[in-house]
């Protein structure tokens, strides 16, 4: 089963073996698209995928400016797979289809021997419905390290999201570093346990919490995306929703005395 669904998909008799003479053929807009074809294919596969920027049999990349925006055709025949996208975006998805169409061992992270990695003959036409194909990441209230975030990441360019609505600061906590205000995830980063339940009287887990990315982080795990064609866009939630950063600098927070009058009283 593909995921998402595919406009069309029809499937004939027969089906082409990946092997080790199998080659990878782009070139130009798609060639960064193939090298991370290859670097997903081979951990499991163990084959090397070589590429040549000349047409052949095995694995082709190739655009049509005439299909729909982020839209790709994958076709796959006695001569081989190929895959051709009104973009780049379009490539990379139809490379996403073609990992769906392999055994379900090509995502394993190290070779699995005694595998067919045979692809069905048959064609595959898609293109998306919406623009914008987004999820949001609260890492505010917890936090992920950049490892599993580049991990989800990743599972976002499987199913074709591309974009990233990262929630980056809330009262639970401040997760991006800024110079010129170090306490934000010194002091504000870090709490000394979380709540469990919605419930104003609920206790508290006794366990400490926190972290946040350095602005290095932030340039890998955007650059991360991208390659991906994810866009990140970032939430930086002020004034509301401050506690953290008002723990980190109090002066930040106004306190402001409740008038009342002699008839209210």
């Amino acid at each position: 089963m593909l995921l998402p669904r595919p406009t069309t998909a029809t499937y004939g008799h027969g089906t082409f073996l990946l092997d080790e003479s199998t080659r990878i053929h782009a070139s130009g807009a798609t060639a960064e698209t193939a090298h991370w074809l290859q670097s997903v294919l081979r951990p499991a596969t163990g084959l090397p995928l070589p590429l040549t920027g000349q047409a052949g049999t095995g694995l082709t990349l190739a655009l049509d400016p005439e299909l729909s925006v982020e839209g790709y055709r994958l076709h796959c025949g006695p001569d081989g797979v190929t895959i051709t996208g009104a973009d780049s975006a379009g490539v990379f998805y139809g490379c996403q289809t073609l990992r769906q169409l392999l055994p379900a061992e090509t995502y394993r992270a190290a070779p699995v021997p005694g595998v067919a990695w045979k692809i069905r003959y048959g064609t595959v036409q898609d293109a998306p419905r919406f623009r914008w194909r987004g999820t949001m990441l609260d890492v505010a209230r917890h936090f992920m390290p950049k490892p599993q975030l580049l991990r989800f990441i990743d599972l976002l360019a499987l199913h074709r999201i591309n974009t990233l609505h990262l929630h980056l600061t809330d009262d639970q906590g401040w997760r991006v570093q800024i110079m010129r205000h170090p306490r934000l995830t010194e002091a504000g980063a870090w709490r000394r346990e979380s709540q469990r339940g919605a419930a104003p009287d609920a206790p508290g887990d006794q366990r400490p919490h926190g972290g946040y990315y350095t602005q290095d982080d932030l340039r890998e795990i955007v650059a991360y995306a991208a390659q991906r064609h994810i866009t990140v866009v970032p939430e930086i939630d002020v004034p509301g929703h401050s506690q953290a950063a008002i723990a980190a600098y109090p002066e930040l927070g106004l306190v402001r005395p409740i008038m009342v009058s002699a008839t209210e009283a």
